[in-house]
């Protein structure tokens, strides 16, 4: 080399840094991608350079001495392309493992993944099945359990129609006795108040015998025999009137028999209030027909 090389070396533009290995950051799966693009880019603007350098240096005139810079710069530039080649080469190769770590990761995971989708899988066929058991078991004894609360209602609704039955026939048998009771005890009570008004009658129309009799006896003696006559009957009348009442006096005088209006008494206890109205009705009956007899009395007299 002459003496003149340090000046050119000073002369040419500086080259551009070459990209290392070792500044490009590794990542989780291998180098960072964009590191590695800008050491490329570096490596590219590096050769360029290196490129314009050496048409320089062959655009140099050729008459002077042979400088030995040439044969540096292409050594230099030999050495470059190497060690790019053998960056390449790294980059590449680091690329691959990268790839092919981050490819058997991705098998792997994707095994793991089969595997657990498997394990969840059969889960999810073992817990269908047994929900399926379940649901059956319940359907079966929702079944039974509907089977058993029918016939128990069916059962129940039996014996409830029966009993109802039982008790309607009773009651109805009841009813019929009590309306059997009830009619002979009115049919009695009717035949009784008849007697009694028959007995009644037979004695009003005795009485009016005796004092029509009273009266056409007393009718040849005067005024006086007559008034008497009238009073007589009038004294016999209100006393079978009170004999026949529920409240009045009782007096055997000879006059009428006392049986009838005993029987009336005794049903007029059995009736009741609406019977001793009946009574009371029939009883007044004497007392009109007494007036009534008492009239016709008169009438021969006058």
């Amino acid at each position: 080399m002459s003496s003149q090389e340090p000046g050119r070396a000073q002369q040419t533009p500086p080259l551009t840094a070459l990209p290392r290995v070792e500044d490009i950051p590794v990542a989780d799966h291998g180098y960072d991608r964009a590191r590695v693009q800008e050491a490329f880019e570096a490596f590219r603007r590096h050769v360029t350079s290196l490129q314009a350098h050496l048409r320089v240096l062959q655009a140099a005139p050729r008459g002077g001495p042979v400088d030995p810079m040439g044969h540096a710069v292409r050594m230099d530039a030999l050495h470059l392309v190497r060690a790019a080649a053998d960056f390449a080469d790294t980059i590449e190769r680091d690329a691959q493992e990268a790839a092919t770590k981050q490819v058997a990761r991705a098998e792997q995971e994707i095994r793991e993944a089969q595997v657990e989708l498997q394990r969840q899988e059969a889960e999810l066929a073992r817990i269908r099945q047994e929900t399926d058991k379940q649901r059956v078991e319940i359907l079966n004894s929702a079944r039974n359990e509907a089977r058993e609360i029918l016939s128990k209602a069916n059962r129940d609704s039996s014996q409830e129609l029966r009993e109802s039955e039982t008790r309607g026939t009773r009651l109805l048998e009841q009813s019929r006795h009590q309306a059997t009771e009830l009619t002979n005890a009115t049919r009695a009570e009717v035949e009784q108040t008849l007697e009694w008004a028959r007995a009644q009658a037979e004695v009003i129309v005795q009485r009016a015998r005796m004092g029509a009799e009273q009266l056409l006896a007393a009718a040849g003696h005067g005024e006086a025999a007559i008034a008497e006559a009238v009073e007589a009957i009038v004294r016999s009348a209100e006393s079978s009137t009170q004999a026949a009442r529920p409240g009045g006096p009782r007096r055997g005088n000879g006059n009428g028999p006392s049986g009838p209006s005993a029987a009336p008494s005794q049903s007029r206890r059995k009736t009741g209030g609406a019977s001793s109205e009946a009574a009371d009705q029939t009883s007044t009956e004497p007392e009109g027909a007494g007036e009534s007899n008492s009239d016709e009395g008169e009438q021969p007299n006058t």
